[in-house]
């Protein structure tokens, strides 16, 4: 199966707000409007959707300090591609999981790319799923009933910034 089919095939099946962060293809925007049981969704980058009806489909943000801007907003899906989230990773793993409710899914075409990730999810939740499809990969990460306590949060966020820091260094040194 095809990764963009079945990202179309979880659209279908959602209902309540989501979120997308940096999806480009027109036929899963197409789908995301397709879909009525979606009450809100922003999409998180430079594209928005063009909609006829006045659900709140149209807007242009981008992706920073999503617990301050979605905290009064119960966020049932997230949709995201792995290359929009690589340089925030840091605070946006538990960002995400404060603000989400049922699902988060990411994609990409590279595997190391959400080994990463993945790591970084089961400090806070072990349900998690990684498919592989014949052009990419989906990363499912169920956050139903994940707590996040706010000193745990910090230490991971210092763990990884000198994870981060030996990793420069690490690159230097082989450069």
């Amino acid at each position: 199966m095809i990764l963009k089919d079945k990202i179309k095939s979880i659209i279908k099946k959602m209902n309540g707000n989501l979120i997308g962060i940096g999806i480009k293809d027109s036929d899963i925007l197409k789908e995301i409007n397709k879909n009525n049981n979606i009450v809100l969704c922003d999409l998180l980058n430079s594209i928005s959707i063009n909609s006829n009806n006045s659900k709140d489909k149209k807007k242009k943000k981008y992706v920073k300090n999503l617990v301050k801007r979605y905290k009064k907003i119960d966020i049932d899906y997230m949709i995201i591609d792995s290359e929009e989230i690589e340089k925030i990773l840091k605070t946006f793993v538990a960002d995400s999981i404060k603000i989400n409710d049922k699902k988060i899914y990411i994609y990409s075409d590279k595997k190391y790319k959400l080994k990463k990730i993945e790591k970084r999810y089961k400090r806070y939740t072990k349900e998690l799923e990684l498919t592989k499809y014949d052009d990419g990969y989906i990363l499912e990460i169920n956050t139903h009933n994940v707590k996040i306590s706010f000193i745990k949060n910090k230490v991971y966020y210092i763990i990884d910034t000198f994870s981060n820091i030996s990793d420069l260094i690490a690159d230097l040194l082989i450069s």
